[in-house]
């Protein structure tokens, strides 16, 4: 999710201080040692950054609120085969940019260990990470050159270690992960509040998803689900 309180901070000084109170300093005179223990996460529940991430998501989030036209890249032009999970993605890259269609991706890749990792992995945002060089971003030109293998990770809106049986769910800038004790797992969207169900059976909230089940030589089946975003009115 990005961190939009970082945007208040002129620099990563101003960032470190923001997490010291008088009394630290009353009773930890030395500047240094409440510098470190900040560092090392004694201060709040917050997320910590080190500089170098600080100033990642800072720039983030500077050109999400002052977007321009020249900062969007399709990297589906870079692709030039025939896999037709990619050239599903290719499709869809425009309009999940422009946030008319949200695509979640469901992808199952088989690891060394012969144990799989599976997940969910929000494609705009995805998109979004990489085009701002966020951390745990994919390389989405080289995954559409087919250089690189697009894989599910623990960043991810949900992700599976078949081998360690943990699961990893993650509330992103659009969804919000539902774990609902009826009709299973689904995705609301924030935008519109719009319930995604990911099962193929009949659900009540069917009718606000499209899911397209694709063979591919590269990833085996990948699982797009569609939905088109209500804008507000």
């Amino acid at each position: 999710m990005t961190d939009f309180s970082i945007i208040k901070f002129n620099n990563y000084q101003e960032y470190l201080h923001s997490f010291t109170t008088v009394q630290d300093f009353r009773y930890l005179p030395c500047h240094k040692t409440v510098k470190t223990l900040t560092k090392l996460g004694y201060r709040e529940h917050r997320s910590f950054y080190e500089e170098d991430e600080f100033l990642s998501v800072k720039k983030q989030v500077e050109q999400l609120l002052n977007p321009t036209v020249s900062s969007i890249t399709y990297y589906s032009q870079y692709f030039k085969g025939t896999d037709p999970a990619l050239a599903a993605l290719v499709q869809r890259e425009h309009v999940n940019v422009q946030q008319e269609i949200s695509t979640i991706i469901f992808l199952e890749i088989s690891g060394r260990s012969g144990f799989s990792k599976s997940g969910y992995i929000d494609f705009e945002a995805s998109l979004r990470n990489f085009r701002f060089k966020g951390p745990n971003s994919v390389d989405w030109k080289a995954v559409f050159e087919e250089k690189k293998l697009l894989r599910p990770q623990q960043s991810d809106i949900v992700f599976y270690d078949w081998r360690t049986r943990k699961i990893f769910a993650n509330d992103n800038d659009n969804y919000t992960v539902v774990s609902h004790p009826e009709h299973g797992l689904m995705f609301t969207h924030k935008g519109d509040h719009k319930n995604i169900p990911v099962t193929s059976k009949k659900h009540p909230f069917s009718h606000n998803v499209r899911r397209f089940m694709i063979k591919s030589p590269i990833y085996g089946y990948m699982i797009l689900y569609d939905h088109h975003v209500r804008k507000k009115t």
